[in-house]
């Protein structure tokens, strides 16, 4: 049996193109399907039917691609918004202790700084707690499951974007600011020029997670909206 001929393969690949979650939660799932189709058809081999009448009889059980999509969304939206609040609750503070490390070790610029300078950083820190704190909010509603999923991963999605967009922003006003200390740091501080660097690649991992979030939110808004268009 061909794999275009084969309904188990086809059903499969359907439900493969129709779902949006990390992607090794959702491989996982993909292949629990695909084994259980398998274990299904198989059975009814084994009573008698021909392949692709077995293979068509097990898909059949199963049920629609649009019926059964999501009930399975739903779970891998629960995941995304969960990975995306753990990261959140995780970076912003340990960037802002490493940070504070690495300035009270003497590794930021000479001098004091501006006043600007001051307040922007303060807005950083509590920004980046408050973010820290939303995520934990978050990250505990994921576990309740007493809300919409999609909501809290698309919150999860805003929150992220949130706090790369004003953590970054300010990290990039501050520097400009005082710009010819903020140069002489990262030209005679070689773990100074890391720690942006790092910082940096945070802030891209964020947005992507964020961007993920949305996505994955947006998947299962259209997902819903599927399956009730088909029950109507």
């Amino acid at each position: 049996m061909t794999a275009a001929a084969d309904p188990v393969a086809a059903h499969v690949a359907e439900l493969d193109r129709l779902l949006r979650g990390p992607g090794t939660v959702k491989r996982s799932m993909i292949a629990e399907v695909h084994g259980g189709l398998q274990d299904a058809a198989d059975a009814y081999r084994a009573g008698g039917l021909e392949p692709l009448p077995a293979a068509a009889a097990a898909v059949q059980d199963f049920g629609p691609v649009r019926a059964v999509a999501p009930l399975m969304q739903e779970e891998l939206t629960v995941r995304q918004g969960r990975a995306t609040a753990l990261l959140l609750a995780l970076v912003f503070p340990a960037m802002v202790l490493g940070w504070d490390l690495l300035w009270s070790s003497g590794i930021g610029w000479p001098g004091p700084a501006p006043a600007v300078v001051a307040a922007l950083a303060r807005v950083q820190d509590v920004a980046s707690f408050g973010i820290a704190a939303a995520a934990l909010a978050l990250l505990v509603a994921t576990f309740r499951r007493s809300g919409a999923p999609r909501w809290i991963t698309g919150l999860a999605g805003l929150t992220a974007a949130t706090g790369a967009l004003v953590c970054g922003g300010t990290a990039i006003v501050m520097n400009l600011a005082h710009a010819p200390q903020a140069g002489l740091m990262l030209t005679t501080r070689p773990l100074a020029l890391v720690a942006v660097v790092v910082s940096a690649l945070v802030l891209v991992v964020v947005v992507r997670s964020a961007v993920r979030s949305l996505r994955v939110a947006w998947a299962s808004t259209r997902s819903d909206q599927g399956a009730h268009a088909q029950v109507g």
